[in-house]
């Protein structure tokens, strides 16, 4: 084959998946199950041709299952069972169902989970290159923090190709559709804007998805003393370069959002934060409620 790469079977799969594939190189022998489209092969069929030898070398095959149903998986097994030795097959399987993790377990597996910091902003520029679209470093850093797999995250950048440039993190932020995860940023962010309903709503959500509240704790304090830095960086020098962001000890994105909201802050309002948290600290281990500890000093610094 022309791309070197073994066919991707989408033994049940979207159009449009079938083009993002197709995109990146994969030629590809079936989109809808049950259906012949444009005369290719069944997936059976398609599979089996697939893992056969080829007039250029041996066969081999990848096979999306992740929305592959019993009937269509009972007619895939059998050849499955019979791949020759030496024939690579991949399977792209997250969650398989009680037969597939059945099949799997006395098989070779091998996880291949989706990059994640570093690898995940490298991911995302190449893959921007390929739309033609130049990723400001501050906007790829802020999409890899979003709540999404690699499809949802070519969906954005697809989106984003189709803005006029320059490509501003404002910008980026009001298009994408991703939720950003709940940080103690955002909660840092709610607290400096004098909201205490929603500083509470944002408190009671990360106490549901199981954070503790010493971490949080350590979290605030962290994020304020980042503020802190910030701010006496900026009274230093108003318009910090590039370079500056390595004297805050912080991610650069992080430094960037901290840098635009210390501006809005007084030395005497990040002192009364910075006392509000050790006291809300001692309090915590000192045996009181570590959470009551935390709502107040949450309420007092947005009040």
């Amino acid at each position: 084959m022309g791309s070197g790469k073994p066919p991707l079977i989408l033994a049940s799969g979207s159009p449009r998946r079938k083009a993002l594939l197709e995109a990146l190189g994969y030629p590809i022998r079936v989109a809808v199950p049950g259906v012949e489209e444009e005369g290719l092969p069944l997936p059976p069929k398609a599979l089996a041709q697939a893992l056969a030898p080829g007039l250029f070398g041996g066969g081999g095959a990848m096979l999306d299952l992740r929305e592959v149903g019993e009937a269509e998986w009972k007619a895939l097994k059998p050849l499955l069972e019979s791949v020759p030795e030496g024939v690579p097959v991949l399977l792209l399987d997250p969650k398989p169902s009680p037969s597939r993790a059945a099949f799997y377990r006395n098989r070779e597996r091998r996880d291949f989970p989706t990059p994640k910091g570093k690898d995940l902003v490298r991911h995302l520029e190449n893959r921007a290159k390929r739309l033609g679209l130049r990723l400001p470093g501050g906007v790829a850093q802020y999409l890899a923090s979003l709540e999404g797999d690699l499809e949802a995250l070519e969906r954005e950048l697809e989106k984003l190709a189709l803005l006029s440039p320059p490509l501003t993190l404002e910008k980026v932020e009001k298009v994408v559709a991703l939720r950003p995860p709940l940080t103690g940023f955002d909660l840092v962010r709610s607290v400096l804007e004098k909201d205490p309903k929603e500083a509470l709503l944002r408190l009671r959500r990360l106490k549901e998805e199981g954070e503790e509240p010493l971490r949080l704790l350590g979290a605030l304090s962290w994020q304020f003393a980042l503020l802190a830095r910030a701010f006496f960086l900026l009274r230093e020098n108003p318009r910090p370069k590039e370079e500056d962001l390595a004297r805050l000890e912080a991610h650069p994105y992080a430094a960037r959002r901290a840098l635009e909201a210390a501006k809005r802050l007084t030395e005497e309002a990040l002192k009364e934060a910075l006392d509000a948290l050790m006291e809300a600290e001692k309090r915590a281990k000192g045996g009181k409620d570590p959470w009551l500890a935390l709502e107040a000093a949450v309420l007092r610094l947005a009040g």
